[in-house]
């Protein structure tokens, strides 16, 4: 697919996102395009990273899929300030794939921060997955060809879908023709994508435009690393060796499967750690209760790599380890990123994110498979601190 290194291909990104697991998954495809990538964790006071420099994407994750329209737009708002202050040159908002949350909010509290910098600013959405069977066909949103609203998706007992219409869940965004040019695109606009091949059209299209906030899934990240693509660089060594922790934070009918199949084949050094059966609690209450097992464990086993199923339950599990951001360095599996996670006491362990509503049921037993195949020299799971070094 066609690439653009040269005028126009911005030096940094800014990528918001509204759960933890979209933040990583919609930035974690950029490091298979040359990218850096820095997925920040915690406040800004917090964070110890170097400065800003080329070839990067800074990215924050909001949680704001969960909130109400003014608080998800606020949180939106002051990550954009955020970002915008470290000096990124283009903006994009990692929305859920099937539509769940405030989209709207999100989007306005965006286009509020963003046009601090440009006056001008404007949205394209589309939520468009395809290789994960998301696509939108005439403004509708079609998981597997079914209207999300008639999906698992969208009955979610937290954010359910309430339409599969764009129209109606973006009041008063316009649909964009194929044809259109940038300049004539309106302030807020929604597209169709049933193919890879639209979502890099759509690259295209806002290519040039700094004011243009894309707003989309990975679907749309992917084309614009795609498009913003840099030089190839060296593989970021990794994690320890060590046990393997799976934690499920998410109550999605499709996680369940997948912990079902897990359990069925369950290896030795692998501990699984999952939500109650009852649909009592809400994610955020699962997701920290979560994380303080897995901080247990991390305590007092030799761990190597943490897979952890759900936006809510990853921002949880680095919060109680004390991480202060994660290096992404690559994706497992279509929705799958990992990277090694910097600071608190799981410093150089392995993480590796996945939402919770997509994947075949064997997508946990595969991952695991991954994680536990390679070799000492891999570079997947090659030591960059020894586990001794690690401070508790």
């Amino acid at each position: 697919m066609t690439c653009d290194t040269g005028p126009g291909v911005p030096a940094t990104v800014g990528l918001v996102a509204d759960d933890f697991t979209g933040a990583a998954d919609s930035a974690g495809v950029f490091t298979q395009h040359g990218w850096a990538v820095r997925l920040l964790v915690g406040p800004a006071d917090t964070d110890h990273e170097a400065p800003l420099t080329p070839s990067t994407v800074l990215a924050v994750a909001t949680g704001a899929r969960s909130l109400n329209d003014p608080d998800a737009a606020e949180v939106t708002a002051a990550a954009v300030r955020r970002l915008s202050e470290a000096g990124v040159e283009r903006l994009f908002l990692k929305i859920d794939s099937t539509m769940r949350g405030s989209v709207p909010a999100q989007v306005r509290g965006a286009l509020d921060a963003w046009s601090r910098r440009h006056p001008d600013a404007r949205a394209v959405v589309t939520p468009a997955f395809p290789a994960l069977g998301r696509t939108v066909v005439d403004g509708v949103v079609l998981v597997d060809g079914i209207p999300v609203s008639e999906t698992d998706s969208g009955r979610d007992p937290f954010a359910p879908v309430a339409s599969s219409r764009l129209d109606e869940l973006l009041p008063g965004f316009q649909p964009l023709s194929p044809a259109s040019a940038i300049s004539s695109m309106p302030a807020r606009a929604y597209a169709d994508a049933t193919t890879d091949d639209d979502l890099d059209a759509l690259a295209r299209l806002v290519h040039h435009d700094p004011a243009v906030v894309a707003v989309g899934s990975a679907g749309l990240a992917s084309a614009l690393a795609r498009r913003w693509q840099h030089p190839a660089r060296a593989s970021v060594a990794s994690a320890s060796r060590g046990g393997v922790v799976v934690a499920v934070t998410s109550l999605h009918p499709v996680s369940a499967r997948q912990v079902s199949e897990l359990a069925a084949s369950l290896p030795s050094d692998v501990d699984v750690l999952t939500p109650p059966v009852e649909r009592g609690p809400r994610p955020s209450d699962v997701a920290a209760e979560l994380a303080q097992r897995v901080n247990a464990l991390v305590k007092t086993q030799d761990v190597g790599a943490l897979i952890v199923v759900g936006g809510d339950g990853v921002a949880a599990v680095l919060a109680a380890l004390g991480a202060t951001a994660v290096r992404l360095d690559g994706v497992l599996d279509a929705g799958c990123p990992t990277g090694i996670i910097v600071g608190g006491l799981a410093d150089g362990v392995r993480l590796v994110s996945k939402s919770g509503g997509f994947g075949s049921s064997s997508a946990l037993v595969d991952l695991v498979s991954h994680l536990r195949s390679q070799s000492p020299t891999d570079p997947v799971l090659h030591p960059v601190h020894p586990k001794e070094d690690h401070n508790v």
